[in-house]
């Protein structure tokens, strides 16, 4: 595994002492990956996060929004990130996917991202084997951007949260996709996002962003890094 590189605006995600990364275990492959809203209570005892997903049907009521149109912001959030780096993504059933996509069964905070992994090899990342994506039934969502910060955009917060499930982590720096701040100045990933995405899966036909991408970074205990853009810890 590479050592740290200078941080700008990119940060890959570091689980036990790994970055990790969906398919082959070897930076800039790319990768196919499934998806799926889940439609029963699904249980992750073991999980740092998203212990407890359940299906987005009380969410759906309580911010007015459309099943339908869930189901649109969910394709155009995973559209958003094949666009510019080499994964491909395929909505699936929900007792085979690989990320799956829910309401919290405890509500708390705003969105979460837990990511699980296989084992780490002796160099490169760590292969992902199961990301689960989920959102507080009880904060105000909702689709497009308004100006109003306190209500969140159901596909920036899944770009974001994706973001997280593909391998990526808080830069710590304004202007990105990934970093910590909730913004409506722009709806799809940014260049520092992309460069990160990029290190991990390769470009997208063949053009390539340049930026410094931090490798790794010290782990710190989870519940010890909230995350102020959506109120949750990573991951």
């Amino acid at each position: 595994m590479a050592g740290a590189a200078v941080l700008t605006d990119s940060r890959l995600l570091v689980l036990d002492g790994a970055n990790v990364k969906w398919g082959a275990p070897a930076l800039g492959t790319g990768a196919t990956v499934t998806y799926a809203l889940v439609t029963t209570t699904v249980a992750f005892p073991d999980a740092r996060n998203c212990r407890s997903l359940v299906p987005p049907q009380e969410l759906l009521s309580a911010s007015h929004i459309d099943p339908g149109r869930l189901q649109g912001e969910v394709s155009a959030a995973f559209d958003a990130w094949s666009a510019v780096t080499d994964i491909t993504f395929r909505e699936t059933d929900p007792a085979s996917a690989d990320i799956l996509i829910g309401a919290e069964g405890d509500p708390f905070g705003v969105a979460f991202t837990n990511v699980s992994h296989g084992p780490i090899p002796a160099e490169g990342p760590a292969p992902i084997s199961r990301s689960v994506i989920c959102l507080n039934p009880q904060a105000n969502w909702k689709v497009g951007f308004d100006g109003n910060l306190k209500v969140y955009d159901l596909r920036y917060a899944l770009e974001h949260e994706i973001g997280h499930a593909i391998g990526l982590d808080h830069p710590g720096v304004p202007g990105v996709l990934m970093d910590f701040r909730y913004t409506e100045s722009f709806r799809v990933p940014q260049p520092g996002d992309i460069a990160a995405a990029d290190l991990l899966y390769g470009s997208r036909g063949g053009v390539a962003v340049v930026a410094a991408v931090a490798l790794t970074a010290p782990v710190q205990p989870v519940a010890a890094r909230p995350d102020p853009l959506l109120g949750h810890p990573v991951p």
